[in-house]
């Protein structure tokens, strides 16, 4: 079967909103058509539960359509003629009795052409909380372009200013972005530091709050605090904290790097890009705990335990699997997702379960030393013919992939696993919190590969 296009990827418009309702009391108003808010209201219900029930009468004013999040102005084709201001007028005075404590007005596309005054707007109708008008979130840009420049005006709404620090002025002083290795060669360390920020994680997400869980108890071990996650649900108040952290920890770059260069530039504080990617799997994991232990010298040997044991519950219970299957050795995998995802799951696919890739499709906007990494390390392994092939048409027995990619596959008869790593879903409902990232996060992995392995190949 050919299969002639693969799942639409969201765009910077999703990105920018999504990085809003990433912000636990923050209102995100869409200057847009009602074609435009519906799928984003949804997602970010179910990403972050805001009401019991579907009950559409408890949100039945006119921009809200019977959904709890991202009310709209629902433009018609009057409003592109003589603007939308009066329905802005009404939403951000609702919006100022909900006692939201951040109200951002984002543009659709075609929004952007009207012209309306949206900062005149938000001056006359909001008092007290600050507020900022996106005009043009990107149009046609990556999601994560859209999600860092929303995040940034976010930043520059707050009006923060660097903490005193003193023992960062070493770390800047050829004005470069630092990673590990600048830390580990150039002996710079972060003497009594020990705060940091995660910067990369949104609430779409998949399993992005068990993942922050299983990495803030990592750091936790060695005495290391997490002061904010921006975009992941952190309340408004602990984004305005960002300033107190020592280092800045880019977890996905392409959600991250350039808001931490930002950060780096304006508050002061250092960025580390994680050498092997985001913690996906027991090695990187580890490296994650080296990298931010070694910037801001601390000691590693607790959490590196906890990973330690992890990895001897999963040697249990693979061994036995081998013993009888062969397997996970010489499985075929796809992946379809991120440059930095792509990478740290093929390296632990391949390296520690000896499996073998078939197809490896990296989304728009790919981080760019991440997607030299990837294609540095198959290059190495003999298989640099398998990246950016569509994995919709190459035979795999395991797709690492977003729901709708996974539902294409299967409904062309395939036999294969799928293992969503990414929205869209497919609808399962998660009940018990589950992470992607840490030691947890590969334990959970490996139980959806060894399960999947046994249905596709037994």
């Amino acid at each position: 079967m050919k299969f002639y296009s693969e799942n639409i990827s969201p765009d910077s418009l999703s990105g920018a909103i999504f990085s809003i309702e990433g912000i636990r009391d923050a209102c995100v108003v869409l200057n847009g058509p009602t074609g435009c808010k519906f799928y984003h209201s949804a997602i970010s219900d179910s990403q972050f539960h805001h009401s019991l029930g579907f009950d559409a009468g408890v949100y039945s004013e006119g921009f809200y359509l019977g959904q709890s999040r991202v009310p709209s102005t629902y433009l018609d084709s009057q409003d592109y003629i003589f603007g939308a201001g009066e329905k802005l007028e009404r939403i951000l005075r609702d919006a100022g009795r909900r006692g939201c404590k951040l109200i951002a007005v984002i543009n659709s596309p075609g929004a952007a052409l009207i012209g309306d005054d949206l900062e005149g707007i938000l001056r006359r109708e909001v008092r007290g909380v600050p507020c900022f008008a996106l005009e043009n979130s990107g149009f046609s840009g990556t999601f994560g372009a859209g999600y860092q420049r929303a995040l940034m005006k976010v930043i520059d709404a707050l009006s923060l200013s660097p903490r005193k620090r003193g023992l960062h002025e070493d770390l800047r002083t050829d004005g470069r972005q630092m990673n590990s290795s600048k830390f580990m060669t150039d002996g710079h360390r972060m003497n009594g530091g020990n705060k940091v920020n995660l910067l990369g994680f949104c609430i779409y997400q998949k399993h992005y709050d068990g993942s922050i869980r299983a990495l803030k108890n990592l750091l936790e071990r060695c005495g290391i605090e997490v002061v904010s996650t921006p975009g992941a649900l952190d309340s408004l108040e602990a984004v305005a904290r960002l300033p107190e952290a020592d280092l800045n920890v880019a977890v996905y770059p392409e959600y991250a790097r350039e808001l931490g260069e930002k950060l780096e530039a304006e508050l002061g504080i250092p960025l580390l890009c994680l050498r092997e990617g985001p913690p996906l799997g027991f090695d990187a994991a580890a490296a994650f705990v080296r990298e931010i232990c070694a910037a801001l010298d601390r000691e590693s040997a607790a959490a590196l335990e906890a990973i330690a044991r992890a990895r001897g519950r999963a040697y249990y219970y693979l061994a036995r699997f081998s013993s009888l299957l062969g397997l996970p050795k010489g499985a075929l995998f796809s992946i379809r997702a991120e440059a930095s995802t792509a990478y740290a799951l093929t390296r632990w696919l391949c390296g520690y379960l000896g499996m073998i890739p078939a197809a490896i499709s990296v989304l728009p906007g790919a981080d760019g030393p991440s997607l030299k990494k990837l294609e540095d390390f198959l290059e190495g392994i003999h298989y640099r013919e398998v990246l950016d092939q569509p994995v919709l048409e190459r035979e795999t027995h395991l797709l690492f992939a977003d729901g709708n990619t996974i539902a294409a596959l299967k409904l062309a008869g395939k036999t294969f696993c799928g293992i969503e790593i990414a929205l869209p879903s497919l609808g399962y409902l998660d009940i018990t919190g589950k992470a992607l990232l840490g030691e947890t996060g590969a334990l959970f992995l490996l139980e959806q590969i060894m399960n999947g392995l046994r249905y596709v190949l037994t």
